[in-house]
């Protein structure tokens, strides 16, 4: 942990991790999950360390919110959403609001209008028309009503892709 919070220049005590990892296991006992791999306060110091909402003294209880509201957003989205994106929403949610229990009290929703690739795919998603995003996040809309389903395509060698479908 200290190693992902040196980079705001921060650190927390053993009993800071205890509380953590502590407070880690009420919060998926809480959602009735089981977690693999690396904790997500991983991703989550990692992401708001360099905040400069985040202070030495009280940093503890700050990511301690932050994780609670990780783990109750995790709950709240499909599994598609990676761990990263809930992370960076929770970042941009602190550095707008200051405070990690005003982040903590946020609708899942409102706090993953943070994450860009979250508005991103859910803007795509949304759209009653057929929708595509490219990578720079524009998205384009295409009308199925529009299509002209009588046009045929050529085939290999040039022949329709219809030639002797009654065969």
């Amino acid at each position: 942990m200290n190693g992902r919070l040196a980079a705001g220049g921060i650190s927390i005590s053993r009993e800071d991790a205890r509380m953590l990892a502590e407070r880690r296991d009420e919060a998926l006992r809480e959602i009735g999950r089981v977690e693999f791999g690396a904790p997500a306060i991983a991703a989550v110091a990692e992401a708001v360390a360099t905040s400069p909402c985040l202070l030495q003294e009280g940093v503890a209880q700050d990511l301690a919110e932050l994780q609670d509201a990780f783990y109750a957003i995790r709950d709240e989205l499909p599994v598609d959403v990676p761990d990263a994106e809930i992370a960076e929403a929770l970042r941009g949610c602190l550095d707008e609001w200051g405070d990690a229990a005003t982040v903590a009290s946020m609708p899942a929703e409102e706090v993953m209008g943070f994450s860009a690739e979250y508005v991103r795919a859910a803007g795509a998603e949304s759209c009653d028309e057929y929708c595509i995003a490219d990578d720079e996040g524009r998205t384009y809309s295409f009308d199925p009503a529009e299509w002209d389903y009588d046009e045929q395509a050529d085939g290999w060698d040039g022949e329709g892709w219809a030639d002797g479908w009654d065969d």
